[in-house]
């Protein structure tokens, strides 16, 4: 029995919103300002590749690298009613 590897996708979330990934997709957050950034959720797992925090626009490429679940990351830019959130994970490797 094989299973279907799913490739990697590129992932483009609005910087305020939470969205799904699978492992080892990309992330390229959009309408983020510069220095905007993204971090851990006090010591909650970190889903992505890069250390916390990140500055965007992130001079490398910015990949979430855990398995199947719900992560949680605060960023900077939006407002404090819309601080933390969430990306979750389809585990597809």
């Amino acid at each position: 029995m094989h299973h279907k590897r799913t490739e990697a996708s590129t992932r483009t979330p609005a910087i305020c919103s939470d969205f799904s990934a699978n492992t080892n997709d990309t992330v390229q957050w959009q309408g983020a300002s510069a220095g905007c950034q993204i971090s851990q959720d006090g010591t909650k797992t970190w889903p992505f590749n890069l250390s916390s925090p990140i500055t965007l626009p992130s001079p490398s490429v910015i990949k979430v690298v855990v398995g199947a679940g719900t992560y949680d990351y605060n960023v900077s830019c939006c407002s404090t009613e819309q601080a933390t959130h969430t990306v979750t994970v389809t585990d597809q490797m």
